[in-house]
């Protein structure tokens, strides 16, 4: 079973994928047995959220994928201001959930 605790948290994921591929992303992970993903897949058309937080990765400019963001998390608080973020020039290099239950903790 696929779970995550998000201890008062809400935890979204952002793409400038369309609605109906986001849908198909979700149904594809769960084919794996162990459920859903527990959070949201949000689309950006126009990858304007990318392009707010200042994450597009120009590597895919002019292609097929273009709009797609660096690998990026940021921690907003109750007010919605970023209070942490993790911006990533390497898609496989991210923080650990170790390392973002740390910042998360430090606004309880």
């Amino acid at each position: 079973m696929r779970t995550l605790n998000q201890d008062g948290f809400t935890i979204v994921a952002i793409s400038p994928d369309p609605i109906e591929r986001l849908k198909q992303t979700k149904a594809k992970i769960a084919q794996d047995g162990k459920g859903e993903i527990p959070f949201a897949l949000l689309s950006d058309p126009g990858s304007k959220t990318v392009n707010a937080f200042g994450v597009y990765d120009p590597t895919y400019a002019g292609q097929d994928v273009d709009g797609i963001p660096r690998a990026s998390i940021f921690i907003l608080d109750k007010d919605r201001k970023v209070v942490w973020a993790n911006v990533s020039m390497d898609y496989k290099k991210r923080p650990t959930l170790d390392e973002i239950r740390t910042e998360l903790a430090k606004l309880k």
